[in-house]
């Protein structure tokens, strides 16, 4: 009998001790100083604290990976992503504060050779953009279509005229680029997002994001970690009614 107790007394112990976290996966595209391989980076540091207590995973590399991984499930949380990106599919959700705000985004053209003032211009174009993003939705209707990998080459075939119009960010210019080539906007600067999938799990880590981010905004420390591009990611515009 006395045995009999032991062992309920010990399957009771063991019940009441912690079980191994479950894992979460949070996949995101390599953008230096916010996220890199290895979980470090600023968006990264933001997931780490407002997940804090969770066992993370981070499967940092392209764009199309990432989004690959979230949509077969295989990702729990995706990084920097665009409201309106329809090719997320699936059910989704996304939390009530914005996790940066992105540059616009714009049309870049040699003007000793492309005229570009209105969208009527891009007809006759061939019009380049990373071939990770759907930029093409903010192109007019235009000639021909490049999708690049490198920015860098994309720009050279720009300065080169082999492609009229590269689709892109400011930040992606070189000081003597900026000097050569002018630019359109074809989107103004635009929230990004964590997102995570519609269903119990997901929601979860949501409101754990959520209630998490107030405090580290209201304690200054979201502004410590953001340090000088604090003040371009406008976080105080989602606290003005609070």
């Amino acid at each position: 009998m006395r045995f009999i107790v032991y062992i309920i007394c010990l399957i009771s112990l063991l019940g009441a001790l912690p079980t191994k976290a479950e894992q979460i996966t949070i996949a995101a595209a390599h953008w230096r100083e916010f996220s890199e391989p290895g979980g470090e980076g600023i968006y990264l540091e933001l997931v780490k604290q407002t997940l804090a207590g969770k066992q993370l995973k981070f499967d940092v590399g392209s764009y199309a990976r990432a989004k690959r991984l979230f949509k077969n499930h295989k990702a729990d949380v995706l990084v920097g992503v665009y409201k309106n990106d329809k090719t997320l599919l699936g059910d989704v959700t996304y939390p009530k504060y914005h996790l940066d705000m992105e540059f616009p985004i714009i049309a870049i053209y040699n003007p000793r050779t492309t005229k570009l003032r209105h969208s009527e211009d891009f007809k006759d174009l061939t019009v380049g953009w990373f071939e990770e993003y759907a930029y093409n939705r903010y192109v007019p209707e235009h000639a021909q279509s490049y999708r690049f990998t490198d920015i860098h080459k994309a720009l050279m075939l720009l300065e080169s005229g082999k492609v009229d119009v590269v689709v892109d960010h400011i930040y992606n210019l070189s000081e003597r680029q900026k000097l050569i080539f002018e630019t359109l906007e074809l989107q103004g600067k635009t929230p990004i997002w964590l997102v995570f999938h519609d269903n119990e799990r997901g929601r979860l880590l949501k409101n754990q994001f959520e209630l998490a981010f107030e405090q580290l905004y209201h304690s200054k420390a979201l502004a410590e970690l953001f340090g000088e591009h604090y003040e371009h990611a406008n976080f105080p515009s989602l606290f003005l009614n609070k």
